[in-house]
């Protein structure tokens, strides 16, 4: 369309909706206007602050501010931005450890996104997964064997304060190297201290070369608390939409139901019970229900979710506790009682389970420990007896001899994973009767020294075992000659 020859301009129209701010409650900021706005709408605030929209009425709207709060005052104008909140996500956060709106804790240079992910999303639906079927070893012998992960599960370790979690979580981290497995750890309103603790664990056990660390410690605000698991899940979906495998660690999610609670009561929302509000529930399994394992169509990769979560005093009916647990595919228990008692990992058996990943057991495994679980209950319940001062029978000794052999293969230290040969050759052993007469210090002597000593003895063993991850004859008939190398006669068999 022309005017006498000449071009009639084009303008663009753009249109943005406009309110005042109210009032201001700490980190939440009452607006008037913005009539048309949705929950998750980032708003400008001026002077560089920005907020999220939380919740609205008839006459308000009421936002989160993500920033400094000082820099906010009464009546100022705002501007609606329509757009949801996101956070730039990129490879090159691998190594590094960067707040929950990207920008980087380590005093390196600020990490350049290669594009930028929305926080708050709806779950995959079910036609963009996959059955998991893939083992993710954790190292933690008392997990690989009884409660196994598989890739894509979604996996509760809750437990008293002190009692192990993070040490089984940052265990399964370390056993990833040289696994293609990419690993996030999410720190949620943890002191700064117990930050430094793990940093310097995954420093020293080289696990940060393939490693994200996402943090909103106990000094950041409330806000950022809130938002930084989801913003772990958005990082992870960036690599699984990739192709790749993804662990998370949330550390810890009770946490983040404080955070939560904290914001809720600034909202005005009415609290339920313990005080936190009733929507608590559907947060969470927001972020719970975005782990899985996704079809090629979608990428390939898969999301796995080891969610930490505290009890008191080793209550797991408590709210957060049962609402987590509800959420996952299986619990791994931490018992203080067992920790008091020296046993470390102190895992309560009894009340841990794995409800999809022993589908994806590797098949050594699961033939090997099929009837440990049973032989650890007798064992636990015999010595229960004994403590009463009643005498044994015979068959109570070798229930007790045969029960403490296995707690000499399942005894582990701090940050030092095991291979999955190294579980098998433990399990041998027991399977064939070879550790029961053993004395304290033999059975010490042999679970520390067996793998060595087969790399020493049947160099190839270990990798064969590894790869195969089946009880082939072949791989038995090695096992029973590295026994028999080993103790100097024959194995014995269902011992």
């Amino acid at each position: 369309m022309s005017l006498r020859g000449s071009p009639i301009p084009l303008f663009k129209i753009k249109v943005q909706e406009k309110g005042r701010i109210k009032d201001i409650k700490e980190i939440i900021v009452r607006i008037d206007g913005l009539p048309t706005c949705l929950n998750g709408q980032i708003v400008d605030l001026g002077e560089g602050v920005k907020g999220i929209v939380m919740g609205y009425d008839e006459q308000e709207v009421l936002a989160l501010v993500l920033g400094d709060p000082g820099k906010l005052r009464m009546g100022r104008e705002v501007a609606g931005v329509s757009e949801p909140f996101q956070i730039p996500v990129s490879d090159a956060v691998i190594g590094r450890m960067v707040s929950a709106l990207g920008y980087p804790c380590d005093q390196g240079q600020p990490v350049e996104p290669e594009s930028f992910a929305p926080v708050f999303k709806d779950s995959p639906p079910i036609t963009h997964r996959d059955p998991v079927t893939q083992f993710l070893p954790t190292g933690t012998k008392m997990v690989d064997i009884f409660i196994p992960i598989a890739k894509g599960q979604r996996q509760l370790i809750l437990g008293d304060r002190m009692t192990g979690k993070t040490v089984i979580a940052l265990d399964a981290i370390i056993n990833q190297v040289g696994r293609n497995v990419i690993c996030i750890f999410c720190c949620v309103g943890k002191s700064v201290s117990s930050l430094q603790k793990a940093m310097s664990i995954l420093h020293d056990n080289d696990a940060l070369s393939y490693t994200a660390v996402i943090v909103a410690t106990d000094s950041s605000p409330v806000g950022e608390q809130y938002i930084v698991p989801f913003a772990a899940a958005s990082m992870a979906e960036h690599f699984a939409a990739k192709g790749r495998d993804v662990l998370v660690v949330f550390d810890d999610l009770t946490k983040h139901a404080w955070a939560y609670r904290q914001l809720s009561l600034l909202l005005d929302r009415p609290p339920g019970r313990e005080a936190y509000p009733g929507d608590i529930f559907y947060v969470q399994t927001q972020l719970m229900e975005r782990a899985g394992q996704f079809n090629a169509e979608h990428g390939g990769g898969s999301i796995t979710y080891l969610g930490i979560a505290e009890t008191l005093q080793g209550d797991l009916t408590g709210y957060i506790p049962s609402n987590l647990a509800s959420m996952c595919d299986g619990q791994v228990c931490m018992s203080s009682t067992i920790f008091a008692e020296g046993f470390r990992p102190a895992v309560d058996i009894s009340l841990s389970l794995s409800i999809v990943g022993g589908r994806a057991q590797p098949p050594v495994l699961k033939k090997l420990s099929r009837d440990i679980r049973a032989d650890y209950a007798r064992y636990s319940e015999v010595v229960k007896l004994s403590r009463m001062g009643s005498g044994l029978s015979e068959e109570a000794e070798k229930t007790i001899k045969k029960g403490e052999a296995i707690v000499s293969i399942l005894q582990q230290g701090q940050h030092a994973p095991v291979s999955l040969s190294e579980e098998v050759f433990l399990l041998y052993a027991l399977h064939a009767g070879m550790l029961a007469p053993l004395d304290r210090e033999e059975k010490t002597r042999f679970t520390k020294g067996i793998a060595g000593f087969a790399a020493e003895r049947m160099p190839g063993l270990a990798s064969r075992i590894e790869a195969e991850a089946e009880l082939t004859p072949e791989i038995e008939e090695s096992l029973r000659s590295l026994l028999e190398a080993y103790f100097g006669r024959k194995p014995g068999g269902g011992g």
